[in-house]
């Protein structure tokens, strides 16, 4: 900001030096022929003046190609993370999906089917654990449960019973 107002500055007493000059060069040359060119010169001197910002914009311009900014550059972890949520809350929903479609299809009753998803080192989302909750009466289908749906999410399954209340 400092250095823009002392642009400013010497640009604004460049320009009223060369009206000053300009002017008394004016009153010292009679009036004749050459003073018609004399004046041209001078409106010219001033012009330049007036107009020499204009050529530091052309080179502040080509600074900012120097500098791109990239958004890459600067991450948004909060965004990062939501988007990773959403997605493990997608995966997870179309897998408790189909696991339901599985036991369904078994005619094995439960509860609820709960799928925690997991970031890998590398980070992938992969499946963390799955809860299969099942009612007191249903206990016995723990292993059928187990078994079935192992070769589904590659390793076995939590099969929780449901507290009575």
């Amino acid at each position: 900001m400092i250095c823009l107002i002392e642009g400013m500055r010497s640009w604004a007493l460049g320009v009223c030096s060369v009206c000053t000059l300009g002017a008394l060069i004016s009153i010292v040359f009679p009036n004749n022929s050459s003073k018609k060119l004399l004046n041209m010169i001078i409106s010219m001197m001033i012009l330049c003046v007036i107009f020499k910002p204009l050529s530091s914009l052309g080179k502040f311009v080509m600074d900012l190609d120097k500098h791109k900014f990239s958004t890459s550059q600067y991450e948004n972890s909060k965004l990062e993370e939501e988007v990773e949520d959403n997605a493990k809350k997608i995966y997870s929903s179309y897998i408790e999906e189909n696991l339901r479609r599985v036991l369904d299809g078994s005619r094995i009753s439960y509860e609820s089917v709960v799928v925690n998803m997991d970031n890998s080192d590398d980070g992938c989302i992969s499946i963390g654990q799955v809860e299969v909750i099942v009612k007191n009466e249903d206990e016995a289908q723990s292993e059928q449960i187990k078994q079935l749906l192992m070769p589904y999410i590659g390793s076995e399954p939590v099969v929780k019973i449901m507290e009575l209340q």
